[in-house]
C-alpha cells in the first residue's frame, strides 16, 4: 500500500507539471498542432490570479527569440510575470512558439514555414476560442526584441486591423537597412523569406512607406534603438518614421544585454497597456 501511495502521487506530480495548471500566476501550456509549422508548437498562457465573469481582458502576445523551448536570452513570459503585469494591467498573456526561429513571415518557397499565417490563423483563432479576451484590434497588443522585435513590427504594420500596438527593442533590423554583407542579406533572405520579391513585402523600411499611415494619428509603435551592430539600422528606422510622419514614440539607449531580462520591458509594457 506504502508503495501504491508513493507512485499515485508520483503520477499525480507528473500530471501536474505536463497538464495545463490552473494554480494562479502558472502557466497553462497547450499544445497547438498547426499546418503552417513543421509539427506541434507550445501555447503558454499567464492569466490574472482573478478572472472576473463577464470581462474581456486585452492579450500581450509575448513574442519569441528562438523556437520552441529555446531560452537562450531569456524567457519574456517568465519577465512579465516577474513583474506582475498581468494583475497589475488585467493582462492575459500569451507567449506562442514555433518549430524553428520565427522572423513572423510567410516563406514563399516552404508552406511548413509560415510563421505569421500560424500566428493569424492558428494561434488567434485558439487564444479566442478558448479564453475571456477582447476579439478586437485593441486587445492585442504585441512585445518582442531582436528577431520577434521585427516581428512585432511587422504584424502591426501588415496587420493594423488586427493588433493595435507593437513595442520592439533591439530590433534585428540589419537585413533591412545595414550594415550587412550583401552575400549575408541574400543567404539570409533565401533561409527566412524565401524570394526577394516575398522579402519585399516584409520588409520594415518597405512596410513604412506603404503602410505606415494605415497606423492612423495615434503612437502605435514604441521602437528601442540601442549603441551596438543593430544601430545604424535602429536609427535609420526611426529617420524613416518621421520621414513618413508615421507616429511613434523613440528611444536611443546606451547597449545592454541582449536579453528580456535587462531592463527594457517596463516601459515597453507601460506604452502598450496606456489607453
Amino acid at each position: 500500500m506504502k508503495l501504491f501511495s508513493i507512485f499515485f502521487v508520483l503520477i499525480t506530480l507528473c500530471t501536474i507539471s505536463l497538464g495545463e495548471s490552473k494554480d494562479p500566476g502558472d502557466f497553462r501550456t497547450h499544445r497547438l498542432d498547426s499546418p503552417h509549422q513543421v509539427g506541434e508548437t507550445t501555447l503558454r498562457v499567464l492569466l490574472p490570479n482573478n478572472l472576473e465573469a463577464g470581462k474581456r481582458y486585452r492579450v500581450l502576445y509575448v513574442l519569441p527569440v528562438h523556437e520552441d523551448g529555446e531560452f537562450r536570452h531569456g524567457d519574456g513570459l517568465k519577465e512579465v510575470r516577474k513583474h506582475d503585469y498581468h494583475n497589475k494591467y488585467e493582462l492575459i498573456c500569451v507567449a506562442p512558439s514555433f518549430t524553428s526561429q520565427p522572423w513572423f513571415a510567410d516563406n514563399d518557397l516552404n508552406p511548413k514555414m509560415h510563421d505569421e499565417s500560424h500566428m493569424l490563423k492558428t494561434v488567434l483563432p485558439y487564444v479566442e476560442e478558448h479564453y475571456p479576451v477582447q476579439v478586437n484590434a485593441e486587445g492585442r497588443l504585441l512585445i518582442g526584441f531582436s528577431k520577434s522585435g521585427w516581428g512585432s513590427l511587422s504584424l502591426v504594420l501588415r496587420n493594423p486591423d488586427v493588433f493595435y500596438k507593437a513595442a520592439a527593442w533591439d530590433t534585428g533590423i540589419r537585413v533591412d537597412m545595414g550594415p550587412i554583407e550583401e552575400s549575408d542579406r541574400a543567404e539570409r533572405i533565401a533561409k527566412i523569406w524565401g524570394t526577394v520579391k516575398n522579402f519585399n513585402t516584409y520588409r520594415i523600411s518597405n512596410l513604412i512607406r506603404t503602410r505606415g499611415s494605415d497606423l492612423g494619428d495615434n503612437a502605435r509603435l514604441f521602437y528601442f534603438s540601442t549603441e551596438g551592430r543593430r544601430a545604424v539600422g535602429g536609427v535609420r528606422i526611426h529617420q524613416l518614421l518621421v520621414e513618413h510622419e508615421v507616429p511613434h514614440r523613440y528611444v536611443f539607449e546606451p547597449n545592454r544585454v541582449h536579453r528580456w531580462d535587462t531592463g527594457w520591458i517596463p516601459d515597453a509594457v507601460a506604452f502598450l497597456v496606456k489607453e
